[in-house]
């Protein structure tokens, strides 16, 4: 049949216009690769076993949205033909690409050379079902040579997702695609067992084929043999492919993942106009967890030369190490820099420790420290005018007084008791130690690698050269080290049927929209960007779920009534809202938590501190040490209330209690719907104190223990799906507002790369708080002291 063994492109192996991505897709169809823009490759060989059959080599290779190839075939007609092609997707929306080829085809013979294009376009509008168009060799057509235009439709259907894809193109020849000898080919491809791949495939001239493919690790190699209905003009292909798409990795063990933490994994990176954007937080987690249910990996290595992370981060992260223990993944840390509190909190959960030979263990317990700036205040003629809802709410405090107030005092302490508990208690059960024992060696730290290793709390010590010694001894000498594990995050082609929607609630809350991290000031999220997140995840059918993952200090009030409303809408209409807090989900940051359907803390998260508080600085004082002199014509008795130049009367201060009790009462309201209990409970834990994770279980604040990996898998619960179903996980990012935030962001980049800027960091939180409530007008916060320092 005419079209169906075309010497300018190689014979593929069942392949379809509208399902088959990969570096192949160069010949098929172009627009495929803007779907799933990963790095592959594909080799084969493929020959006909009858005399004056074609034989032919294939080379392709894929890097994101780019291709480039390499075809030679040898025909009857003519004695070789040589086609180097590149190819180009370009992604229109999520699920919409086109795409075009380039042939520079190179038949044997004087000035036979000529170019030839193609173009075409995939729609894949449901998880279970693509469609396809495609012209080939557009431009110098040559029918004596046997290229000719083909065009045509294709149609692939997954009817149980990756597991079976069947698919049918229909393409006509000539240049107008009216001639009347069309061709049908069909393909089936079916998973039977994780790294094997079953093909079939098929064409309306009776044509036949069946074949086998298998994975090792991101490797595969197939075979399909073709044979026409009445068995003449066998044929046979060969072929290597290589992807680092997910969808494709399956067995083959001996890899050792080879993580290094020495960056600072926000939640939302932000790159600047000369770097890229480091790993997110999120993402390492899901690289771990990856990493445990990936049979081709042998162990894990995590080598810590920096640990910013919170210590409610450091027990998540203790969690995959667990679980990858537990899945028979051994894990090795080695101590090279960071020797910290937290870091050796992270690096006792590993099965072995090793420490650079000239590194001190810095374990020398946690500790709090507060600032308060009223002396600071007075100095300079500043006078502070707060109220608050209730004794324990201690974020005025700095403000107002020159040390801790009694209550503000008991919290941190217990609170430390908390954290400083869990600590030792985890370290100690870890390294098979009693905690008494454990907290004598603390008190003796910071401890010489020598002692440490003295004490039992390090197995080995090693230079960076030597660590390969430890690798051999644990994982054997065959292991291959892999240090970019799933470091790009691979886009398969197809959508899952489902998606979890993550949505994030980053540092203090504020109306508006998000913005930060800038040159003189920390993220800040704005409640019209989240709002506007939850509610796209409302309305879109594939969410089936929202996990909300909530790292804040709490902020604006009214903004965290925003997104608490949010997320009700999102419950009220059967999504389930799952809560992951992170370091602290403390006031506001438990204000929008308070209605999910469930939430989970570690037991070292801050959170709690439902209470509220309002007030302003009076500059009046400063006004009168720099002889600056204000008028202030007002038209009712509260005009000038809110002023800076002078005090609040006795009135206004009432006027301003009786708003932040309002919001109290308000908030409490929310806490007793949310999690099922009487005004009476929620005060009783309310009152402005902050809890640990563990506490806030028991007093019925947090659903469950566990981080990120755990709150994902009761979304999936809540949804109604497996644990093993095909779920996508949706990353709903920050995006600028129309405020000219993204040119804000793009003269901070600046300032900082051209001039080396690394400045003294960002400004504390309160800073750009206040200067969005000078905008905005808000003056009540569900806010805890975000100045508390636990290390």
């Amino acid at each position: 049949a005419r079209g169906r063994a075309a010497p300018d492109r190689p014979v593929l192996p069942g392949t379809t216009v509208a399902g088959d991505d990969g570096a192949s897709a160069l010949w098929r169809n172009p627009a495929n690769f803007a779907l799933a823009p990963d790095q592959s490759l594909y080799a084969a060989y493929s020959r006909g076993f009858s005399a004056g059959s074609p034989s032919g080599l294939a080379l392709a290779l894929q890097q994101g949205a780019l291709g480039l190839g390499l075809s030679y075939r040898s025909t009857p007609d003519v004695d070789s033909w040589t086609t180097f092609s590149t190819g180009l997707g370009l992604r229109l929306d999520e699920r919409l690409g086109l795409g075009a080829h380039l042939g520079w085809q190179l038949p044997s013979g004087p000035d036979n050379n000529f170019v030839t294009w193609d173009l075409g376009m995939t729609w894949r509008p449901l998880p279970w079902l693509g469609l396809g168009g495609v012209i080939q060799d557009i431009g110098e057509p040559h029918p004596e040579l046997g290229v000719e235009q083909r065009l045509g439709p294709g149609v692939a259907i997954r009817p149980w997702g990756d597991r079976l894809m069947l698919g049918a193109d229909y393409l006509v020849t000539g240049p107008d695609g009216s001639a009347p000898d069309g061709l049908l080919e069909v393909a089936l491809q079916a998973r039977p067992a994780e790294g094997l791949i079953l093909r079939g495939t098929g064409d309306s001239t009776g044509r036949v084929g069946l074949g086998l493919e298998v994975w090792f690790g991101e490797y595969g190699s197939g075979v399909l043999a073709q044979a026409d209905a009445d068995g003449g003009s066998p044929a046979g292909i060969a072929w290597l492919a290589g992807s680092d798409n997910a969808e494709r990795v399956a067995v083959g063990p001996g890899r050792v993942v080879d993580l290094t933490l020495d960056e600072a994994y926000p939640y939302q990176p932000a790159g600047g106009l000369f770097s890229e954007p480091g790993e997110a937080y999120v993402h390492l987690l899901r690289r771990l967890e990856g990493a445990t249910h990936d049979r081709s990996v042998r162990g894990i290595v995590l080598r810590l030369e920096s640990v910013p992370f919170s210590f409610a981060q450091v027990e998540e992260l203790r969690g995959s190490l667990a679980r990858a223990r537990e899945a028979g993944k051994p894990v090795v840390v080695y101590l090279d820099e960071s020797t910290s509190n937290a870091a050796y909190f992270l690096a006792s959960a590993a099965d072995e420790v090793v420490m650079h030979p000239a590194a001190t263990l810095d374990i020398t317990g946690l500790s709090a420290e507060l600032q308060f700036y009223r002396g600071f205040l007075d100095l300079v003629g500043l006078d502070a005018q707060y109220t608050r809802r209730a004794e324990y709410k201690s974020g005025p405090e700095p403000w107002t007084r020159t040390e801790a107030s009694e209550p503000y005092r008991e919290q941190i302490n217990a609170l430390l008791d908390d954290l400083a508990g869990r600590w030792a208690e985890g370290i100690a059960e870890a390294r098979n130690l009693g905690v008494d024992e454990f907290l004598a060696l603390v008190d003796r730290a910071p401890l010489t690698a020598r002692e440490a290793l003295d004490a039992r709390l390090v197995d080995r010590l090693a230079y960076p050269d030597e660590l390969d010694d430890a690798l051999a001894d644990r994982f054997g000498e065959d292991t291959a080290v892999d240090d970019d594990y799933r470091l790009p995050d691979p886009t398969p082609g197809w959508s899952a049927p489902h998606a979890v929607a993550l949505v994030y609630v980053d540092g203090p809350i504020s109306t508006g929209w998000s913005s930060g991290p800038g040159l003189l000031s920390g993220r800040v999220t704005g409640s019209r960007t989240v709002v506007a997140q939850l509610d796209a995840a409302r309305e879109d059918d594939r969410v089936a779920a929202v996990l909300l993952r909530v790292d804040s200090p709490g902020g604006s009030s009214f903004a965290s009534d925003q997104i608490w409303r949010a997320v009700r809408r999102l419950t009220d209409d059967g999504k389930p809202v799952i809560v992951s807090m992170g370091s602290v989900a403390a006031s506001g940051g438990y204000y929008v938590s308070a209605g999910a359907t469930a939430i989970y803390a570690e037991p070292t998260t801050i959170t709690g501190s439902i209470g509220v508080y309002a007030g302003k600085l009076n500059l009046a004082g400063l006004y009168d040490r720099l002889g600056v002199t204000t008028e202030v014509y007002a038209r009712g008795r509260n005009a000038d209330m809110w002023s800076s130049s002078r005090p609040l009367d006795e009135e206004q201060l009432a006027r301003m209690d009786a708003l932040v009790g309002d919001t109290y009462r308000q908030f409490k309201e929310r806490v007793a719907e949310g999690r099922g209990l009487t005004p009476e409970e929620v005060e009783a834990i309310a009152r402005g104190r902050v809890w640990s994770g563990a506490r806030a279980r028991e007093i019925g604040l947090v659903d469950e223990l566990g981080g990120f990996t755990e709150a994902f898998e009761r979304a999936l619960e809540e949804a109604g799906l497996g644990a093993r179903a095909p779920v996508d996980l949706v990353v709903y990012a920050d995006r600028p507002g129309p405020d000219g935030e993204l040119a804000h962001r793009a003269v901070e980049a600046l300032a900082r790369e051209v001039l080396a800027v690394e400045g003294p960091g960002p400004l504390p939180p309160e800073v750009e708080l206040a200067r969005r409530a000078a905008r905005t007008g808000e003056q009540v916060w569900a806010l805890w002291p975000v100045g508390v320092r636990i290390r």
